[in-house]
């Protein structure tokens, strides 16, 4: 088609040159009284959807608004209109109202895996391969198959990312204490810094889904990679031994002894970042994302003693050599386009996945690319964080696997648990008739 295009041009202005020197001129108009106008394209907006609205996510935004912008100046008539919304009201109410009533936004933050796979059968998610072949972007993600349902793309990580614990250095050589390389030490670790008047982790359980993070990597470190993957299935359920013992070290082993901050039930998990980064615990565990935060000498007291390690081993462990990442984060976009929408969604793609922006998100943010790139400089904690995932097979979060659904049902469970008002037996059978309950509903 661009071929055929340039050739096109290029006899017309051929004939344009040929006619001019032979002392004639193209007819303008066919009414003598005419004049010649340049006709301005017709304006036409664009809704986008993102959810960086947090003091953390300003260079984030930034980014996007320079994308924005940037495709503004391509498409013709264009205007994007920015909507920033709290993530967890993006992809738990907004987004899934949306998609019932076959409404979302034109270009809109998408979670991959089971949201993705939902949000596909309800026909309002645009298929994107035809445009990866378009744009010869088809092979140069480094992993899709978060957004790929049936063999079709149906949105586009915007970078990848790896779950572990930050910590301490200064603290840690303070106490006297190593990077553990089991969970045994782990637990030593934290018990002696304890000991010191130091509290040994960070974390919030206002918000449950952080409360989710930590005990996603012990059942997985405990029964492997296929202990998630089969939930969905029902070759594994919830009660098995692998989640059992996972939750138990979460909460016998760490929860009851005092490991965490006493007001961790209270606090939200910008505030439990705050902790770590004010220098006030020795680690936390969280997603590579945060990185953003701690290294930033205006967000943080502990950036020259920033720490990186993948948690530790377990004893008989099927998931020992596995470190929690994957690629589920990124950009889906309604199936109800109109050509210009479309022309904008495209030129959005383009720019939105080069390596111009690849490269700005790793050395600004710390974002893992998503895409295939070779990078340059960058910050020594993602050098720290690399190390730590080299040569680790990397697995998604439960939720990019389980229905949302089951993800709310292990959130609420999980406060239950910490607050002392059920067990982790309780907790993990209620999810289980969830989990159960929804792979019927998948079946219809």
């Amino acid at each position: 088609m661009k071929k055929k295009l340039v050739t096109t041009v290029a006899l017309a202005v051929g004939l344009t040159s040929v006619l001019a020197a032979c002392g004639k001129e193209p007819a303008a108009s066919t009414n003598p009284g005419a004049t010649s106008t340049t006709t301005a394209p017709k304006e036409f907006t664009v809704s986008f959807r993102h959810t960086q609205i947090k003091d953390t996510a300003k260079k984030r935004k930034a980014m996007f608004e320079d994308v924005l912008k940037e495709v503004e100046g391509k498409v013709p008539g264009l205007k994007f209109e920015p909507e920033g919304v709290d993530e967890v009201v993006n992809r738990d109410t907004k987004l899934k109202a949306e998609m019932a009533a076959g409404n979302p936004p034109k270009i809109f933050e998408l979670f991959g895996g089971a949201d993705t796979k939902n949000y596909a059968k309800t026909n309002n998610l645009l298929d994107l391969t035809p445009i990866l072949k378009e744009l010869n972007l088809t092979d140069s993600f480094v992993d899709l198959s978060e957004f790929t349902v049936d063999g079709k793309v149906y949105g586009l990580p915007t970078a990848g990312y790896i779950q572990g614990v930050f910590y301490n250095k200064k603290i840690f050589k303070d106490n006297g204490v190593e990077v553990p390389k089991t969970y045994a030490e782990f637990l030593k670790v934290a018990e002696t810094l304890k000991g010191k008047g130091v509290t040994p982790l960070a974390l919030g359980g206002n918000e449950a889904w952080a409360l989710n993070m930590l005990p996603n990597t012990l059942y997985v470190r405990n029964g492997g990679q296929e202990a998630v993957a089969g939930l969905v299935s029902g070759t594994t359920k919830w009660t098995d031994e692998a989640f059992v013992k996972g939750h138990k070290q979460f909460k016998e082993d760490m929860w009851d002894k005092g490991f965490f901050n006493q007001d961790a039930p209270a606090l939200k998990y910008a505030q439990m970042q705050d902790l770590f980064a004010g220098g006030k615990a020795a680690m936390i565990f969280d997603g590579g994302w945060a990185n953003q935060k701690y290294s930033n000498p205006d967000q943080s007291k502990i950036v020259a003693d920033l720490g990186f390690f993948n948690f530790p081993t377990v004893d008989g462990g099927k998931g020992n050599e596995l470190i929690n990442g994957s690629y589920s984060n990124g950009f889906g976009f309604s199936a109800k386009l109109n050509e210009n929408e479309k022309k904008a969604v495209t030129e959005f793609i383009k720019v939105m996945y080069s390596e111009k922006y690849q490269v700005r998100q790793l050395t600004e943010e710390g974002f893992f690319p998503s895409m295939k790139l070779k990078t340059g400089d960058v910050k020594p904690i993602i050098n720290e964080m690399l190390k730590a995932a080299e040569g680790k097979k990397t697995f998604p979060a439960f939720d990019a696997v389980v229905q949302p659904k089951v993800k709310l049902d292990l959130e609420n469970g999980m406060q239950a648990l910490v607050g002392g008002k059920k067990k982790v037996e309780e907790v993990l059978a209620d999810v289980q008739k969830s989990q159960e309950a929804e792979n019927k509903k998948a079946a219809k």
